[in-house]
């Protein structure tokens, strides 16, 4: 039953084609861009760095929600999910990257963290977050550092025990292990219950200080499932085009999708939820947000071009019974999904970084540079998460709901 993966070293080429050309594409894309192009290098690590991050989190939580809800149909795959998680703790290096240009060249990312923000006779001076308590608070940059050196040694500790429970399953058994797996996974489940709000008003909502959102946790929280799941189909479709994972069938790619469907649509209610509440509240502070977004004409076509993507495109091809049967469909649908909600940090982010707070003028750009980071992080999942894959079998042969995995089925 035990089934071992041995990573190809055409995979691992792919990797590093991916890393080698996404980085010649950001230098060249910098370059380029002049004045603004180390600000748009910085814009994009924060926002791959983030969706990797939340990609990674979202699929522990899937395999902690089924864990202490007693499902059993993901068994086969629950390997890949674990192995995404991994991605974490790499990403929280990128983090702390961030957070040291943050304290020390706040300009390129954060307003807030800008040299001068609390100084009356600077143009930087911005009175909102310097004389509002809570936002001064909130934005202290020592305060601000403890929280994301959290953020990161908690996601990386739950991943970490989790991952080593699973480990221990196959050598131990069930008896030795699994009630202890069910507490790890509540826990994990407690920490990611408050972190992935406070994560994302941190790293992303804080990017546009004036503003705020009482959805916006949960809104990111929906992109980065539907990111973290159309991936899980893709890794999960790859390995069985490679003789593994035999076992896994039709039934199990329909419950991923449906999961995809049902995230695809989550994510559009919490959409339509906060900007249909702020456009009919029509409160300056609040519109302000959706207007740095409609003034320009790249922010406002990608803007609508993501409500497509992660809306309707899903919801017309995944709708049909059939379609969350069809692999092909289904990779096809995940590519499309994983751009898409990658181009939903990239509109909830770059405005807010690459906007000129004196000025009000945007030096934005979509190009070698965006796409040249996404390659360099897509490289880096795929050696992260292939490498990994290859530590322990692809199939938890002790797990005890392995055999309702394996005769999994759906009503016809």
């Amino acid at each position: 039953m035990t089934e071992t993966y041995n990573i190809s070293s055409g995979l691992k080429k792919a990797g590093a084609i991916f890393v080698g050309a996404g980085l010649v594409a950001v230098i060249l894309g910098a370059l380029l861009a002049g004045d603004h192009g180390i600000a748009r290098i910085w814009s994009n690590l924060l926002i791959c760095t983030y969706y990797f991050t939340g990609i990674g989190l979202a699929s522990i939580f899937l395999i902690a929600a089924h864990q202490i809800g007693y499902g059993g149909w993901h068994i086969l795959i629950k390997r890949i999910p674990e192995a995404m998680g991994t991605i974490v703790p790499v990403m929280g290096i990128f983090l702390l990257v961030i957070l040291a240009g943050t304290l020390f060249h706040g300009h390129h990312l954060y307003h807030w963290a800008a040299e001068g923000i609390t100084d009356p006779t600077s143009a930087q001076y911005d009175a909102i977050i310097t004389e509002t308590q809570g936002k001064s608070v909130f934005f202290n940059p020592v305060f601000y550092s403890v929280r994301i050196i959290a953020y990161i040694a908690l996601w990386t500790a739950a991943i970490y025990a989790m991952r080593n429970i699973s480990k221990k399953e196959d050598v131990l058994g069930v008896q030795a292990t699994y009630q202890k797996s069910k507490y790890i996974a509540a826990i994990f489940i407690l920490i990611f219950a408050v972190t992935s709000s406070t994560g994302a008003w941190d790293i992303v909502m804080s990017v546009d200080p004036h503003w705020y959102s009482t959805l916006f946790g949960w809104y990111n929280f929906a992109s980065y499932m539907v990111g973290a799941l159309a991936t899980m189909i893709l890794i999960v479709a790859y390995l069985k085009s490679q003789g593994y994972l035999k076992q896994v069938n039709q039934e199990h790619f329909h419950n991923i999708a449906m999961l995809m469907f049902g995230f695809s649509v989550f994510y559009t209610y919490l959409w339509f939820s906060q900007f249909m509440l702020i456009w009919y509240a029509n409160m300056p502070e609040e519109t302000a947000y959706f207007m740095a977004r409609f003034d320009s004409g790249l922010f406002k076509f990608l803007f609508f071009l993501s409500l497509f993507i992660n809306f309707i495109f899903p919801f017309l091809l995944l709708m049909r019974r059939d379609s969350k049967r069809s692999v092909e469909r289904l990779v096809f649908a995940s590519i499309v999904l994983f751009f898409g909600h990658w181009l939903d940090f990239y509109n909830m982010i770059t405005p807010g970084t690459m906007t000129d707070h004196v000025t009000g003028e945007s030096h934005a750009g979509f190009g070698l540079v965006e796409f040249g980071m996404l390659s360099v992080f897509v490289g880096i999942f795929v050696f992260v998460v292939f490498n990994t894959l290859t530590k322990q079998s692809l199939v938890p042969v002790n797990n005890p709901y392995l055999k309702e995995s394996i005769t999994h089925h759906t009503i016809k």
